[in-house]
């Protein structure tokens, strides 16, 4: 029996996803920074729809593909998500979304990347709610897994940016250190990797592929720095277990209010 190559590859992209060896990312952050866009760097094809400043991503989607311009064509599960916090009934639709969509992730996930625009590195009002409402949902143990990218660092404009760039890692009052003193994070346990990437003309630009190795590299830190150990959630778990699906809608829902009451909660752990 003969088989087409769609056929072949198809198959093969269903064996990787289930392979402990596939690094699992999933891109997290507000609308408009680039999440997609930096997926289908990663992948190296078009994947992902993107779009200019509205919301392009209306559902959480995953493929599976080997990681571009890498030797030896390690593969990743990328995962793509839409912006929380837009409104309660859209937060509770994409909510319910990422548990259809986690709930089939045989290994957990290696590394979120928490997208921003280097041209807009303000921990506005919106971007403060998404975070504190995965932090909520997720757990603490979330920050242990975040890989932090700044997108639209492109090599003609690199030198515009230097003083963006240098306010991102600045030790006192940089970006990095006013996501620790908001979510009293420790600054001796919480030191993400940063990159700062490009996702122009990536097939043939070596300053963009010199970003993607980086983001590589931090993901394969994030694993190490973890034990090897990769992030899975007991709250999806739970909600899978409840038989009717108004009942899953009415916990969703009570979640979601519980979170922006306490935020104490921590319903994750590592597997």
């Amino acid at each position: 029996m003969t088989y087409s190559s769609t056929i072949v590859t198809e198959t093969n992209f269903a064996i990787q996803a289930k392979n402990p060896e596939t690094i699992v990312v999933s891109a997290v952050g507000a609308v408009g920074t680039g999440k997609s866009s930096l997926l289908n760097a990663i992948a190296g094809a078009h994947l992902f729809a993107t779009g200019s400043s509205t919301a392009t991503t209306h559902t959480v989607q995953g493929e599976v593909r080997p990681w571009a311009f890498l030797p030896g064509k390690r593969y990743a599960h990328l995962i793509d998500t839409p912006g929380l916090c837009d409104s309660a009934g859209q937060d509770r639709h994409i909510i319910a979304e990422m548990v259809r969509y986690f709930k089939s992730l045989a290994n957990g996930v290696s590394a979120f990347l928490l997208v921003f625009n280097i041209n807009d590195i303000r921990l506005d009002g919106y971007t403060q709610s998404m975070l504190r409402l995965f932090e909520a949902l997720l757990g603490r143990h979330f920050w242990d897994f975040v890989v932090i990218v700044f997108t639209h660092v492109d090599e003609e404009n690199v030198d515009a940016l230097e003083e963006h760039m240098d306010a991102v890692v600045d030790p006192a009052d940089g970006f990095i250190a006013e996501i620790r003193r908001i979510h009293n994070l420790p600054a001796r346990t919480f030191v993400p990797s940063v990159i700062f990437t490009s996702t122009q003309n990536v097939r043939m630009s070596s300053y963009a592929q010199k970003h993607l190795k980086e983001i590589y590299n931090a993901v394969v830190l994030c694993e190490t720095r973890n034990s090897h150990h990769r992030f899975t959630c007991n709250w999806f778990r739970r909600i899978m277990a409840i038989p009717s699906e108004d009942e899953r809608s009415v916990f969703i829902t009570n979640s979601i209010k519980d979170a922006w009451t306490s935020m104490t909660s921590s319903v994750c752990s590592t597997q």
